[in-house]
């Protein structure tokens, strides 16, 4: 055998050789990653799962009312609260005269809107 077909064959071997390392650093790098986002998947799905337990808390009415009450200041309404659409206009009707009449008032204490 030559001289010249033993460092190529040398080449070639270290060549393989230097990829099979690169390969198995790259595996290794991966399986890392891999190991990095199924983890971060985990965490997701525990975070997803704390969230639909408050939700299911929060929606509930119950805690709704207690909340608006307590926190907001808000009170269950009563019945003259509710109006019919059918008496919207006798409602806009009589806000509109006392508004009016509360112009016409203004006006006549000689108060002046510049």
């Amino acid at each position: 055998m030559s001289r010249r077909a033993f460092m190529v064959g040398l080449g070639v071997i270290a060549l393989l050789i230097f990829s099979l390392y690169r390969a198995k650093y790259g595996a290794a790098d991966s399986a890392e990653r891999i190991a990095g986002i199924e983890a971060e998947i985990e965490r997701a799905i525990d975070e997803r799962q704390i969230l639909l337990g408050e939700l299911s808390t929060l929606s509930r009415e119950d805690w709704v009312e207690d909340y608006a009450r307590n926190e907001l200041g808000m009170v269950t309404p009563r019945a003259e609260q509710f109006v019919r659409a059918d008496d919207l206009p006798h409602i806009f009707d009589a806000v509109d005269d006392a508004r009016e009449i509360s112009l016409a008032e203004r006006g006549s204490q000689g108060v002046r809107h510049d």
